[in-house]
């Protein structure tokens, strides 16, 4: 009887509970409960269509300022005290669900997403921000212009499955959801900014579970200038504001 060939171990990925294991870390805005539910349902629609996409699930979406990816747990504990200060310097604002698209355009669809609309350049300072404060501390960031949204779905790899016709079924689909009110930006619903997470992510055979390392609150909302009143005359004409009374008819 010939001698059996020795068994190779197989290599096992590292256990993330493992004390030496890398944390796969990201930094985001957390979405509030009606966004949640409104990417649910969007989620749940668009998956009936059968396409060959790998659907997020809604309790993890959020608003992603910088991915980090594999990141030694000392560093990412470097980056849990330094990431609440930064923050603490933005103020707090207001954004809004918008319309439905893809990226990276109509003709090649790889990711479905839904869209924010509101004061970009507070968003995009807060981003920027984040991102020197990521490259001074030597992790890796990514340098592609920033576009924000929320992952609804991305296409896998289905060598099988015809494609041709996806780009237009996609846009015809998200035609009649915003002709219904849904994922457009004529029924908009709030997306209020008040916090940033660092949050740690665990990939498992049900998908991705997060769990936040920190929470950093921005600062409080920047003040509107008050409109000046205007003053009315005796006689009933409006002076505008800066122009004395007596100039004003």
């Amino acid at each position: 009887m010939p001698p059996r060939r020795p068994r190779h171990a197989k290599e096992r990925p590292p256990d993330p509970r493992a004390v030496e294991a890398p944390w796969r870390l990201f930094v985001a805005v957390p979405l509030p409960p009606p966004v949640i539910e409104s990417v649910r349902g969007l989620v749940r629609d668009l998956s009936a269509e059968g396409w060959p996409v790998r659907w997020v699930a809604a309790e993890t979406a959020h608003l992603t300022l910088q991915f980090l990816g594999d990141t030694p747990p000392e560093r990412a504990e470097l980056l849990r005290l330094a990431l609440p200060p930064l923050v603490a310097g933005h103020p707090a604002f207001d954004l809004r669900t918008a319309d439905l698209g893809v990226f990276p355009n109509q003709k090649r669809p790889r990711v479905l997403w839904l869209g924010l609309w509101g004061p970009a350049h507070r968003l995009e300072t807060l981003q920027r921000a984040v991102t020197g404060l990521l490259r001074d501390l030597e992790f890796p960031v990514d340098d592609r212009p920033f576009h924000p949204h929320i992952t609804l779905g991305r296409l896998r790899d289905a060598p099988n499955t015809p494609t041709r016709d996806l780009p237009a079924a996609i846009q015809r689909r998200y035609a009649e959801l915003a002709a219904a009110g849904r994922g457009t930006a004529k029924a908009p619903t709030p997306v209020p900014v008040r916090e940033v997470l660092l949050m740690r992510s665990f990939l498992g055979r049900d998908g991705a579970r997060h769990e936040p390392l920190a929470r950093c609150p921005l600062g409080p909302p920047a003040e509107r200038p008050r409109p000046r009143p205007a003053v009315t005359t005796p006689e009933g004409a409006v002076a505008p504001p800066g122009e004395r009374a007596e100039d004003a008819g």
